[in-house]
């Protein structure tokens, strides 16, 4: 049962719809490249898991951004899955006003990621390399389709993205009790 007070009532209102997509969750990231077109990064907050075989992942960005522009065809990046005390990081590289190229990395510790050579910040809760595998325009965005190549994990917990804010969570499991749900829907 639903409370009419809680469904987003299918009457065509916009702005509704916009509030009620803002309450997804989701873990924050810095895309990172380095190659002969130059280095660059930016945060988004829209990376997902597409396919375990082959391993693909896809990123959502801004149609005409910077990033995107200077990722060839065949390009190689990397993904930083930000930590919860990285919320600066994720500001800074969001940040329209900062300096281009290598200049922008200046205020964070990274390495070049051995696989694409794109910055891989330290202090990620993960980070993966990626190749690009195709683009798709989708509305005011770019869907990014890539193959993971390599990676590694950190520790800590996710910096989410809520309602339009940054979020430290400290997330807790749940219990799961699949055969009391299957009696439900039986």
């Amino acid at each position: 049962m639903s409370r009419a007070g809680n469904v987003c009532e299918p009457a065509g209102d916009v702005d509704q719809a916009r509030e009620a997509v803002r309450r997804l969750a989701t873990g924050v990231s810095v895309l990172t490249l380095a190659d002969e077109n130059g280095t660059q990064g930016t945060t988004v907050s829209s990376v997902g898991a597409v396919s375990r075989e082959p391993l693909l992942v896809s990123c959502c960005l801004r149609t005409g951004s910077t990033f995107a522009r200077l990722l060839g065809p065949d390009g190689r990046f990397a993904v930083n899955v930000l930590s919860h005390g990285q919320a600066l990081v994720a500001d800074w590289f969001a940040h329209a006003g900062r300096p281009g190229g290598i200049r922008q990395f200046d205020p964070v510790d990274w390495r070049p990621d051995p696989v694409s050579g794109a910055p891989v910040l330290s202090g990620a809760l993960a980070w993966f390399s990626c190749r690009l595998a195709g683009r798709i325009t989708a509305g005011d965005h770019e869907v990014l389709l890539a193959h993971v190549t390599g990676g590694a994990t950190g520790t800590g917990w996710p910096l989410l993205s809520y309602q339009g804010r940054l979020h430290a969570a400290e997330l807790r499991g749940v219990v799961r009790r699949t055969a009391q749900v299957s009696s439900v829907w039986d």
